[in-house]
């Protein structure tokens, strides 16, 4: 994944964390650490442990600023 500011320079040194959370309730989340490969390119590994749609949330940490936090869905993963 890579994280770039408004005018599109690479952040590096991004404190992020992923979440992945199933759809339907009674499912403890899974998390997953990120690494920084390069400038401002982040590379992390989730293993979704059941078939079915997932959430996966971003906590991003920004050197100097306040935390934000983006989610995204996972449709349909297969088992």
């Amino acid at each position: 994944m890579g994280l770039t500011d408004g005018s599109g320079k690479p952040v590096t040194r991004a404190d992020l964390g992923l979440e992945g959370y199933m759809t339907h309730a009674g499912m403890k989340p899974i998390t997953a650490s990120v690494t920084e490969l390069e400038p401002g390119r982040y590379v992390a590994n989730m293993e979704l442990s059941m078939a079915g749609d997932w959430v996966v949330v971003v906590h991003i940490n920004l050197p100097g600023q306040r935390a934000l936090d983006r989610q995204f869905e996972i449709k349909g993963v297969l088992p």
